[in-house]
């Protein structure tokens, strides 16, 4: 069929009208849709942020009126997570909720991801922010951060800690860095796993997010000794800052976002973005994260989380230029 330079002026003329057409229709269709939404989870199921998704995901069922189905998709620091979702279609149906410090983080721990964290994804909103703590057995004789350098200094070489992600090997070698200690790195796949090994004696200690570790403090099967902030956490105010127990310089928080697929249409981001910040402000929701998932509400927007990510990506270059993690 040949085009005229009239037909051709008549289409350009009317774009910006279909535009917004196609924008409503794409949300309508969202909106009205029965189809599931797979929220893709980059840990174990049982650990402290599986349940902070499934969370997120019954909630989303019931402002949504569908199935919502999490998928674990556990290994390398999430990064196997993360490059389902970028390869996925941007259909609005397959959601990504993670620590946005891992993501930040992952660049300077792998030598070439798969895929670009800034780029890659449609960014939605932050979630939630939470400290990191280092955690003892409950049957270790250690009670105080004093007593833990203390030991450790004594045991050199033959301590150890566990990591079961990057970040935990972060803080772990930045410890080592700022205290003088020499403890020896050993990786797990879980944290229920380097859990079950800190509990047997074989190994001094490990860290953990306060998801997971504040829950198992309270229930008394593992001891928290101190906070990875630079203040203490509203979340446990008798527990003290690495800093106040002899240890300077030393601030890690984890932080949680939700990200689509790059090229998800706007009004679908924005129409979860706005799901997802009616739970952040829900009366339940704040008293489950006070309580039971352990965090604080970090509530955002699309342009929000992207430039909290990007402003996090230098941030864990130091740490990690610091800690002198090299990039496998």
């Amino acid at each position: 069929m040949k085009i005229t330079r009239r037909k051709l002026l008549a289409g350009a003329a009317l774009a910006p009208f279909a535009m917004p057409a196609v924008r409503a229709l794409a949300q309508e269709d969202y909106l009205t849709s029965s189809r599931e939404i797979r929220v893709i989870c980059g840990y174990a199921p049982g650990t402290g942020a599986d349940i902070l998704v499934r969370y997120f995901a019954e909630k989303l069922r019931k402002f949504t009126n569908r199935p919502m189905v999490v998928e674990n998709k556990v290994g390398a620091g999430t990064t196997i997570a993360a490059e389902h979702v970028a390869r996925a279609k941007p259909d609005g149906y397959t959601l990504f909720i993670n620590p946005g410090n891992g993501m930040a983080s992952n660049p300077y721990v792998y030598k070439s991801l798969p895929h670009n964290v800034l780029d890659d994804f449609a960014h939605v909103t932050t979630l939630v922010k939470l400290p990191f703590l280092l955690v003892v057995s409950e049957k270790s004789p250690i009670k105080t951060m004093p007593e833990f350098l203390k030991a450790m200094k004594e045991k050199g070489d033959k301590a150890s800690y566990g990591y079961p992600n990057n970040i935990s090997l972060a803080a772990g070698e930045l410890l080592k860095e700022r205290s003088g200690i020499k403890a020896v790195q050993v990786p797990y796949k879980s944290t229920p796993e380097a859990l079950n090994d800190m509990n047997s004696g074989n190994i001094d200690y490990l860290w953990s997010d306060a998801t997971f570790g504040l829950g198992q403090h309270r229930q008394g099967r593992l001891r928290a000794l101190a906070v990875t902030t630079s203040q203490r956490s509203g979340l446990e105010p008798s527990l003290p800052t690495m800093q106040e127990s002899g240890v300077p310089n030393f601030h890690l928080e984890a932080w949680w976002g939700a990200w689509f697929p790059a090229k998800t249409p706007r009004p679908i981001v924005d129409k979860m973005s706005e799901w997802l910040n009616n739970i952040l402000a829900d009366e339940e929701t704040k008293q489950f994260f006070a309580k039971g998932a352990i965090a604080e509400p970090f509530p955002g927007t699309p342009e929000s989380l992207h430039a909290y990510l990007k402003q996090d990506i230098p941030r864990w270059a130091e740490v990690f230029q610091i800690a002198k993690i090299q990039p496998q």
